[in-house]
């Protein structure tokens, strides 16, 4: 009798739907926005994916309201980068003069200024766990 409910909770234990991994949020607050026109473009990246010019795990695009907005992206727990540009002038793309320097407003995760190059994905990292994870980025 005890084998026969033991093979029974095996079997019950095997055929239940995977758990769901808790979501947590990641929630941005975009600061130093000058120019009260035009669209942000808020990205996020996983690890492995291409930061930040490759394809994000996920992406907004959001209205200016004011010198800072706040957007909350519903996440599982984990690692994570930001970035985000401000199309001021509404072409859908990120300006860049002649050297593929940006012309038009941009930050990234943990406030990470480039020097000569664009990011890795490990200078603009921030780690979300079971909670709401809060960052600011302004815009340089």
């Amino acid at each position: 009798m005890i084998h026969l409910l033991l093979s029974f909770s095996w079997l019950f234990a095997t055929t239940l739907p995977p758990v769901a991994a808790p979501k947590s949020s990641l929630k941005i607050t975009v600061q130093n926005v000058q120019e009260q026109q035009g669209n942000l473009f808020v990205a996020i990246f996983k690890p492995g994916a291409s930061f930040p010019q490759g394809k994000p795990f996920e992406g907004k695009k959001v209205g200016i309201s004011g010198e800072s907005t706040t957007i909350t992206f519903p996440v599982e727990p984990g690692d994570y980068a930001v970035a985000i540009y401000h199309d001021v002038n509404g072409n859908g793309k990120m300006d860049k003069n002649m050297l593929g320097i940006p012309k038009e407003p941009y930050g990234f995760s943990t406030n990470f200024k480039p020097k000569m190059s664009a990011p890795k994905f490990t200078d603009c990292q921030v780690t979300v766990g079971e909670t709401t994870k809060a960052i600011s980025i302004k815009l340089i």
